[in-house]
C-alpha cells in the first residue's frame, strides 16, 4: 500500500458519498478514462466523469459507496466496494422507483501525478437486475 494513493481512493470514496461532483472530477487527470463494464459506459476527461457521476445520482439519489478493501501502489490500485441506494426511475424500461439496491464490485485504477488516470469498474449486472425483478433485454436475447 502507498499512503498517497490510498488517501486518494479514500478521498474519492468520500466525494462520491458527499455527492461532490466537482471534487470527484478534480481527482482525475485531464486525460483520464472512466469505464463501467456492466453499464457499458466509457467516458474521458473530467467533464466525462462529471456527466457519469450526475447520471449515477439521478438514478440513485441516496447513493452510498463503501470501499471494503483497497490495495494501492505508486502507479496502480484496486478496490472492492459495495454500493447501496434507492433507485429512482426506469430500469430496463420498467419504473422501479423506490427499489432498494445493493451490489458489489471491483475497481482497477491507474494513477499519474497524484490523480487517477484510469478507473475501470467491474460488477455483475444480473445482481442488480434480480433486485429490480426485471430481466434486461440484452439477456432475453440469449434465453
Amino acid at each position: 500500500m502507498t499512503e498517497a494513493t490510498d488517501t486518494l481512493l479514500r478521498r474519492l470514496e468520500r466525494a462520491w458519498n458527499d455527492q461532490d461532483i466537482e471534487t470527484i472530477a478534480s481527482l482525475f487527470t485531464d486525460d483520464c478514462v472512466y469505464e463501467d463494464f456492466a453499464e457499458e459506459a466509457y467516458v474521458t476527461g473530467p467533464d466525462g466523469v462529471r456527466q457519469f457521476a450526475a447520471a449515477v445520482y439521478s438514478t440513485m439519489p441516496d447513493f452510498s459507496l463503501t470501499l471494503r478493501r483497497i490495495g494501492t501502489g505508486p502507479t496502480h490500485g484496486v478496490s472492492e466496494w459495495t454500493i447501496t441506494a434507492t433507485w429512482r426511475g426506469e430500469f430496463e424500461g420498467v419504473d422501479r422507483t423506490g427499489t432498494r439496491v445493493e451490489f458489489s464490485g471491483l475497481s482497477m485504477f491507474e494513477f499519474a501525478d497524484g490523480r487517477i488516470r484510469r478507473n475501470s469498474d467491474c460488477w455483475d449486472y444480473t445482481v442488480l437486475a434480480k433486485q429490480m425483478r426485471v430481466l434486461p433485454e440484452r439477456l432475453r436475447a440469449v434465453l
